[in-house]
């Protein structure tokens, strides 16, 4: 049996060797030509700005008293790429200045063909990105420009973390002789810094964060926050971009008799929860951001504001509660937006979701803190679901399991030192929609062995055996770290 890990591919139409925290390489070239018509996916232009600038040039529009370029390639730091900025020492300048292209000839094209890049940009002070960074199109030359249609590449934020710019389409160009240029302004209120590192033109579709295409692993990753993998068919994992790195994201078992995942499991750490990004339903509209998962097929919660309607007595509100909270991945823009993979959602009575359950999961962030002596932190989130469980219907009609139980299981690693803590929570609703599991987080906890018992899972399969068995057999409310008392 074969697994299948989740990532983005940031390479043009070839699989990820590797799943570690290393940067995506690209495609050595840099010229422009044309082709023939051909199924057979053509690199039509492929520049590579970490080794220069190749045959793109600069074209100064306004300065506005900078005195120094304001794109350049700087060849003592070729990891940032090809940069453009207009401030100088704490001062911001009103400029504008085109990065554009040479010629690139699509005369010989017939079918779609993509432009693509690799980013970053950062000090974002006044308005929002695509206030300052644009792309456009010549097909005279540089006489006249048109604006490119620009998808969802710009995710607001204010600091250097690596954006794919999705695949921009240049179908209306095709039988014709282009240019492309990248056009940065700025003001003097807000003159951000704008890397592109490589630019991509295509007749193939790139793999993008929101395509999420996938490799087959032989065996499930030894990764210390994984519990022990009884079907390893149903198991998958999302890696994404954080800041520069790749790093794995969580990992979830899912269910797809109840389409709900049976446990989520991630590691947590500062790097994760420190606040960079918004939250993704806040940038983009609902139906953009609640999406299914690129792998299983999982409910459609993506309008409505909750699940349709469910077997409870009517007016019982069933929220879409996050397994891996949104807000344990503030810290990028990819992170983030896959925690709103509805494979990471359950149907959750709004009280609960609000309540007790939001609280457990301020804890959570704040015990993973690095102020509080934490390396990392290792969660795993689950639901209870069987046959007897009643349904919520999405909005396609698929009847969702709403679980009868909630449970967290917490690893902790601080100066090689690990503590354990557990907490299950009965997820049953009255005739009235209340939900009766209610009070404090606190009295709701037990012993990682006491938590396998209720649930019949080995959590922290990777952990040794002796540490093990001493980690799960204590009781939190012992240990002052947790503050259970």
């Amino acid at each position: 049996m074969k697994f299948r890990f989740l990532f983005s591919v940031l390479m043009l139409a070839s699989p990820l060797a590797s799943c570690g925290k290393d940067k995506s390489s690209g495609i050595d070239g840099g010229s422009a030509g044309g082709g023939v018509s051909s199924p057979v996916p053509a690199l039509i232009l492929f520049q590579d700005f970490t080794k220069g600038m190749g045959g793109f040039t600069v074209l100064d529009k306004e300065k506005g008293g900078f005195n120094k370029a304001v794109w350049i390639y700087d060849p003592r730091n070729p990891q940032y790429g090809v940069q453009a900025t207009a401030s100088d020492t704490g001062v911001n300048y009103k400029a504008e200045s085109w990065l554009v292209s040479p010629e690139i000839d699509l005369t010989e094209y017939k079918q779609s063909v993509f432009l693509y890049f690799n980013h970053a940009f950062a000090y974002v002070k006044k308005g929002v990105a695509a206030d300052f960074f644009s792309v456009k199109v010549s097909e005279d030359g540089g006489s006249s420009w048109k604006d490119c249609e620009i998808l969802k590449w710009l995710v607001d934020h204010s600091y250097f973390e690596l954006a794919q710019s999705g695949n921009l389409p240049l179908a209306a160009y095709t039988g014709k002789k282009i240019r492309l240029a990248f056009v940065y302004a700025s003001t003097t209120e807000s003159a951000p810094t704008w890397e592109i590192l490589d630019v991509t033109v295509s007749t193939d579709r790139l793999a993008v964060p929101e395509d999420d295409r996938g490799a087959e692993y032989k065996e499930v990753p030894s990764w210390m926050e994984l519990p022990q993998v009884k079907n390893p068919e149903n198991y998958y994992a999302h890696t994404a971009i954080l800041r520069f790195d790749r790093v794995r994201n969580y990992s979830f078992s899912y269910n797809p008799d109840g389409k709900v995942s049976n446990w989520v499991a991630y590691p947590l750490y500062d790097q994760f929860t420190k606040s960079r990004v918004t939250r993704y339903d806040k940038i983009v509209t609902t139906n953009q951001a609640w999406r299914s998962d690129p792998f299983v097929k999982t409910p459609n919660v993506s309008s409505g504001g909750s699940y349709k309607w469910s077997t409870y007595a009517p007016g019982v509100v069933l929220s879409r509660g996050h397994q891996i909270p949104s807000a344990d991945r503030l810290g990028g823009a990819m992170v983030n937006m896959q925690t709103f993979y509805t494979s990471n959602v359950t149907p959750q009575e709004s009280g609960f979701n609000g309540g007790v359950w939001s609280n457990l999961e301020t804890a959570v962030r704040k015990w993973s803190s690095s102020a509080n002596s934490t390396d990392s932190l290792y969660v795993v989130t689950g639901c209870i679901t069987d046959n007897t469980c009643p349904r919520a219907s999405d909005h396609d009609g698929e009847m969702v399991s709403i679980p009868k139980a909630y449970y967290k299981a917490i690893l902790r690693l601080s100066k090689g030192n690990y503590i354990g803590a557990g907490f299950y929570f009965d997820h049953i609703i009255s005739s009235n929609g209340n939900q009766i599991s209610s009070g404090s987080y606190k009295n709701y906890s037990c012993s990682l062995k006491e938590l396998e018992e209720k649930t019949g899972m080995v959590f922290f399969a990777n952990l040794p055996e002796e540490t093990a068995r001493r980690v799960k057999a204590e009781n939190p409310r012992n240990n002052s770290f947790w503050n259970l008392k």
